[in-house]
């Protein structure tokens, strides 16, 4: 019962789709509506980039695919922080 290792690419999506939610999390608590949403939008691409540079250089020669490190949980990424930023706004801040 050890020695059980995720392949990089695993650890990668799921690192990815936990930043997200978290970023989302952050942005309902904090982004307010006289902030554009293109603030918002930079933050999250920011964000992305980062990770990017981060996993290439740990993952350096582990990846199957060179471009594994931006591709990898793109969307998930994505669609955990749309979600989780409007569904925690919703809840905090009902309209009406």
């Amino acid at each position: 019962m050890g020695g059980y290792r995720f392949k990089p690419e695993s650890l990668i999506y799921w690192t990815r789709v936990a930043l997200g939610a978290l970023l989302g999390a952050l942005h309902a608590f904090f982004w307010r509506p006289p902030s554009t949403i293109i603030s918002a939008l930079l933050n999250m691409f920011l964000i992305y980039v980062l990770t990017y540079y981060f996993f290439k250089r740990i993952y350096r020669n582990r990846l199957k695919d060179e471009s594994a490190a931006w591709k990898e949980g793109v969307g998930s990424f994505f669609l955990a922080w749309l979600f989780t930023w409007f569904l925690l706004y919703n809840i905090l801040f009902p309209s009406g």
